[in-house]
């Protein structure tokens, strides 16, 4: 009787043991590789790589990454300084998604593989 007890108590804490594993399985997020480069001029020239969630948007991953300061807009969050430089009068930063210029902001550019991001000061 000791024998069969110890043997549904082994068979009970692997039936558990397996079902927490399985459900910590089902809860890993899926990441895609962000590349990050920022320049203006003589002012900064920063570059990073790190993994961040799948489907996140651009803006919310280069906030990981560096300190942004933005305007709200209608069209969403306007980049006006970043690591503390700030662009002013007709200076802007544009934004390049794997080498092309893009026509939407950070806020609409969603990650969903991997991305090379450049934020570049220019001027209008």
């Amino acid at each position: 009787m000791k024998l069969n007890l110890k043997i549904l108590t082994l068979l009970l804490i692997g039936l558990f043991s397996m079902h927490s594993s399985l459900s910590y399985a089902d809860e890993t997020t899926e990441t895609v590789q962000l590349s990050l480069v920022i320049t203006a001029a003589d002012q900064i020239n920063l570059t990073a790589v790190k993994q961040v969630e799948k489907g996140l948007s651009s803006y919310e991953a280069i906030k990981q990454l560096v300190v942004v300061g933005v305007k709200e807009t209608s069209y969403g969050p306007q980049i006006m300084s970043l690591g503390g430089i700030e662009a002013v009068g007709d200076a802007y930063w544009a934004l390049y998604v794997n080498g092309s210029m893009s026509m939407v902001g950070a806020h609409d550019v969603i990650l969903l593989e991997d991305t090379l991001i450049r934020l570049n000061m220019e001027d209008f």
